[in-house]
């Protein structure tokens, strides 16, 4: 990554960026390796060395434009890998063809002492991958830490989702003993790996994006499950217990259901960032539904990050947000299509 895009993402998370920031790539070579063929299944030992020269080959197929910057990704192959902390924590893992998936295994919280444990397979495994990949870093390109997850969605794919929302009811209490054991582990984990990364990288990467200090996308999927009372009552509850640990916290406020949590959030000065994912098959953030939130986001002096796929996206959003608190995410383009080159010609100004 370089010094300079480095600097652009310092000053935005401080709230000091005098312009917008866009991330936009444009597709140099279609031909991407399929990186599921270098880790077929969880019950093989994968050659990391050819995993990670593979993730190199296809960062190189794109031209980063903006603060875009390579990434070579924490990823078990090419399968998406939320939530690694289910993993971590004792979930049987499937691998799946674009992610992977946790099998239930908790019947009684109060059998279970949840502690981060270095042995485990899946640690080891993404140790091995971040070690790989520092080895071959020389700087140009930043690598993804874990997505660890949290608690409650964690939870619920270790305990079952059913069970989790009486657990919530019935025991709450003891739900919020297993939220302290969790972020207990969580931090050891995440300095596990980040012991990693600093070795030879600055600041931390998250999934999400780079800071100057250690930062994550705080989350919960299982959210939309819940009231906002309760959401105070267990995910504020774990985001405090958090909070002096990280340094730049995000939350990825994924799709409209989360939208009845954006007030609880937005009363956290600690939540920096806010990250807007529609949802497939939602309206877009460039839409009669996010254009209000966004504006409550930045009038409370929080940076967002947004998404635009068109052209009319695009304006629409720098035409309603000019601000150095946003931070906008394109499509990547493919110069072959008139219409993404036409995107193209529209973000050119405010790269």
């Amino acid at each position: 990554m370089k010094k300079e895009i480095r600097k652009k993402f310092e000053n935005w998370w401080n709230g000091n960026s005098e312009k917008l920031l866009v991330d936009i790539c444009i597709l140099r070579d279609r031909n991407f390796l399929s990186l599921n063929n270098f880790w077929p299944s969880k019950d093989l030992t994968p050659d990391f060395e050819k995993l990670v020269n593979a993730q190199i080959e296809n960062a190189g197929k794109l031209e980063y434009l903006g603060v875009s910057y390579p990434v070579l990704p924490h990823m078990w192959g090419g399968r998406g890998t939320p939530m690694t902390m289910s993993a971590f924590l004792g979930c049987n893992v499937i691998f799946r063809e674009e992610t992977v998936w946790y099998e239930k295994f908790v019947d009684d919280w109060e059998k279970i002492n949840i502690k981060f444990d270095e042995g485990n397979q899946f640690v080891q495994a993404s140790r091995k991958l971040m070690e790989k990949q520092i080895e071959k870093t020389d700087g140009d390109f930043i690598i993804r830490m874990p997505d660890l997850g949290d608690a409650l969605t964690c939870f619920s794919l270790m305990r079952g989702i059913e069970d989790l929302l009486m657990d919530i009811v019935r025991v709450p209490e003891l739900v919020k003993e297993k939220i302290d054991e969790f972020v207990s582990a969580w931090i050891e984990a995440h300095s596990f790996f980040h012991r990693i990364y600093s070795s030879k990288l600055p600041g931390d990467s998250s999934w999400l994006a780079w800071a100057p200090g250690k930062t994550y996308a705080c989350q919960s999927d299982f959210s939309t499950m819940i009231s906002p009372k309760m959401f105070e009552k267990f995910v504020v509850y774990e985001l405090e217990k958090i909070k002096a640990y990280l340094e730049y916290i995000a939350w990825h406020l994924d799709g409209p259901d989360e939208i009845k949590h954006l007030e609880i959030l937005l009363s956290l000065p600690y939540v920096r960032t806010i990250q807007i994912v529609p949802g497939a098959g939602r309206p877009p953030c460039a839409s009669e539904l996010w254009l209000p939130n966004i504006k409550k986001i930045l009038e409370k002096g929080r940076n967002v990050i947004l998404y635009a796929s068109t052209e009319e996206q695009f304006r629409t959003l720098v035409n309603h947000f000019p601000s150095g608190r946003v931070f906008i995410g394109c499509t990547a383009i493919d110069p072959e299509k008139e219409n993404d080159r036409k995107f193209l010609k529209q973000v050119e100004p405010y790269l």
